[in-house]
C-alpha cells in the first residue's frame, strides 16, 4: 500500500492510476485526496461532462461501472468519485471492472471509517492504487500540528501546538479547518502562539480552557468557579461539549502517566508530547498530584456529563450541568 506523502507526490506530478481505493479509519487524508481529484484533474469548464460524484447509499455497483465506462467528452480523462463507499452494499460487484478498468477513466473509491478485507482490496492493488488512511497517535499530535502548520506557512512552537492539540483533541479535520481559518488573521510566515489560539480558536470572552485546567489542578476552588461561571455566561463560545472534550484529554493523559510503569523523560514525551522540559515536568507533577482512583473518578464524571450535555438522562440546563460537573471534579 502507498503512503500518503508518496500518493500526494504522484498526484502532484500527474502520475495517475485508473483506479484508487482510499480506505481507513482516519477520514482526514481520504478527504484531502478526494478534494484533489475533485478540483485538479478535470478543468472546471469540462467537469459537467467528465466528472461524476456518486454516493454509496444512493447508488449501485452497476451505476458506478456504467459511469466509469463512459468516454470523456472534450477531455482526455474522465473522473468518477464514489463517496461514502462503505454504504455501497454490492461493492464486490465492482471487481470485474477493477480488474479491467477503462484507460480513459480515473475511478476513486472513498471507503472511510473501515477497510476492505485483503481478498477484496488485492485486485485494486493489481490495477491501481490502495491507500490505508491511518490516524495520528495522541502523543504524536503536537508534532503533526507543527508539520501541518509549516505546510500552511505558519510557525508554531511545541508548547502552543500541544495546547491546540489539547483543546481540539485528535481530530485532524478540525485542526486543519482551524488552521485554514487562521489564514484570515495571520500573514504567511506568521506565528501561532498561545494568545492566538486563545483569541481565535478557544474564543473565550474573558477566560479560556487552559486557565480552567490550571485552576483545577492547583485546587484553587475560588478561581475554578469564577472561570466556570464565566463559561456559563458565554456558552456559545464555550459549549459544554468542547469544555468536556478538552478536560477529558487533559486528565486522560494524567491517568496514562500515572499508570505507566516507567516515568522517564521519554514516557513524558510520548504521553504529553514534544514539549519544553519545564512544561513536561509540570505536567508530570500535576499527574502525580492525583491518585489513580481520583483520576479514574474524574474521567468517569467527564463521561457522565458528556452524555448529559447531549440531552440524555437529564432535564438540567447546560450552565447548571457545567457547575455540577466542576463541583464533582473538585471534590474527588
Amino acid at each position: 500500500m502507498i503512503k500518503y506523502e508518496e500518493l500526494v507526490k504522484d498526484l502532484s506530478n500527474k502520475k495517475f492510476a485508473p483506479v484508487y481505493l482510499l480506505m481507513g479509519e482516519e477520514p482526514f487524508y481520504i478527504d484531502r485526496i478526494c478534494v484533489f481529484f475533485e478540483n485538479h484533474i478535470i478543468d472546471e469548464q469540462d467537469r459537467d461532462f467528465n466528472q461524476t460524484v456518486l454516493y454509496g447509499k444512493d447508488t449501485t455497483a452497476a451505476d458506478v461501472i456504467a459511469s466509469a465506462k463512459q468516454f470523456p467528452f472534450g477531455s482526455p480523462t474522465r473522473v468518477v468519485i464514489v463517496k461514502e463507499a462503505k454504504d455501497l452494499k454490492d461493492i464486490d460487484k465492482l471487481l470485474p471492472y477493477v480488474q479491467n478498468p477503462s484507460p480513459t477513466t480515473i475511478l476513486v473509491i472513498c471507503y472511510k471509517y473501515g477497510k476492505l478485507k485483503a481478498n477484496q482490496y488485492k485486485p485494486y492493488e493489481k490495477s491501481g492504487v490502495v491507500f490505508d488512511s491511518v490516524g495520528v497517535k495522541d502523543y504524536q499530535l503536537a508534532d503533526w500540528i507543527q508539520k501541518r502548520a509549516a505546510r500552511e506557512k505558519f510557525n508554531i512552537d511545541p508548547y502552543s501546538a500541544s495546547k491546540l492539540a489539547d483543546f481540539i483533541g485528535n481530530d485532524l479535520s478540525r485542526i486543519y479547518t482551524e488552521l485554514q481559518k487562521l489564514k484570515a488573521v495571520l500573514p504567511p510566515g506568521g506565528t501561532i502562539t498561545e494568545d492566538v489560539i486563545q483569541q481565535y480558536v478557544v474564543q473565550s470572552k474573558e477566560y479560556n480552557i487552559f486557565e480552567l485546567e490550571d485552576a483545577i489542578v492547583s485546587r484553587n476552588t475560588q478561581r475554578t468557579y469564577k472561570i466556570a461561571i464565566n463559561f456559563t455566561q458565554h456558552l456559545k463560545d464555550n459549549p459544554n461539549i468542547k469544555t468536556i472534550t478538552t478536560l477529558f484529554n487533559f486528565f486522560h493523559k494524567m491517568l496514562r502517566y500515572q499508570l505507566s510503569p516507567v516515568k522517564d523523560k521519554e514516557t513524558q514525551k510520548q504521553i504529553f508530547g514534544n514539549l519544553p522540559p519545564s512544561i513536561m515536568e509540570k505536567n508530570a507533577r500535576n499527574a502525580m498530584s492525583y491518585t489513580i482512583p481520583q483520576l479514574t473518578h474524574i474521567i468517569a464524571v467527564l463521561r457522565e456529563y458528556d452524555v448529559k450535555s447531549k440531552g440524555v438522562d437529564t432535564n438540567s440546563e447546560e450552565d447548571d450541568l457545567l457547575i455540577e460537573m466542576i463541583y464533582k471534579i473538585l471534590h474527588v
